[in-house]
């Protein structure tokens, strides 16, 4: 019998591993932009959010530069890049498993939040505002405020399952997709309002909002996540 091994890497580092492939094979030169993320797709016969992950794989490898609303760019690779990462979770798969648990949190919270908790809620927003105010955005922020919510629901299970969720964030794959969506004004208006929607309904005591809110709030941001880019 000949059997192939079977791989258990992350479908997009499979993806990007082709990708860099090609690059480090002179398919494409330093400089020049890769194909759409729908060409791509198409090609692979993988999804665009796929495609979109490896794409940020291979910018944190240095491989290509990612500009959002253009393409994605070919470095210089005279000095070569980096390892691929080949342990990060899928970024699009955390924030499917966060709008299955955080909203709960979120109504939980809303009835068994602490004086103590409100008063860190309200401190955390107002960092954020004044970090959006100068055009810049705080990941540890926006942690502390998610999980001081997860803290306040009551449940500790809860809360551990959203610190590993949390925890994952802090990924290089992951935490570039973030940072390409923070850098957009509209995202981060959108993302602050949203917040202070989710604070205000915990703070009322108003579970069904406080559920809706962060239901709307992760529903949009992974929409912007999958949101066409090129």
């Amino acid at each position: 019998m000949k059997l192939q091994a079977v791989s258990n890497r992350k479908l997009y580092i499979q993806i990007a591993d082709q990708i860099r492939h090609q690059i480090l094979a002179g398919a494409v030169d330093g400089g020049q932009q890769l194909p759409s993320e729908r060409d791509l797709a198409v090609s692979l016969g993988v999804s665009r959010p796929t495609v979109r992950e490896a794409l940020i794989a291979l910018e944190v490898a240095g491989f290509v530069e990612v500009r959002v609303g253009v393409g994605a760019f070919v470095r210089d690779q005279s000095r070569g890049g980096v390892p691929l990462p080949d342990e990060g979770h899928s970024p699009i798969e955390i924030m499917q498993v966060r709008r299955l648990l955080e909203p709960e949190a979120a109504a939980l919270a809303s009835q068994t939040i602490s004086p103590e908790g409100t008063l860190r809620l309200g401190e955390t927003m107002r960092s954020m505002q004044a970090e959006a105010a100068k055009g810049g955005w705080s990941s540890e922020s926006d942690r502390m405020l998610h999980m001081t919510i997860a803290e306040a629901s009551g449940n500790s299970m809860l809360r551990e399952v959203l610190d590993i969720l949390w925890s994952s964030r802090s990924e290089e794959v992951d935490t570039r997709f973030h940072e390409h969506l923070a850098a957009m004004p509209e995202v981060r208006e959108h993302i602050m309002d949203d917040h202070g929607k989710i604070v205000g309904a915990i703070v009322a005591g108003n579970a069904e909002a406080a559920r809706d809110a962060m239901a709307a709030h992760l529903d949009f941001v992974t929409a912007a996540m999958l949101k066409a880019w090129d």
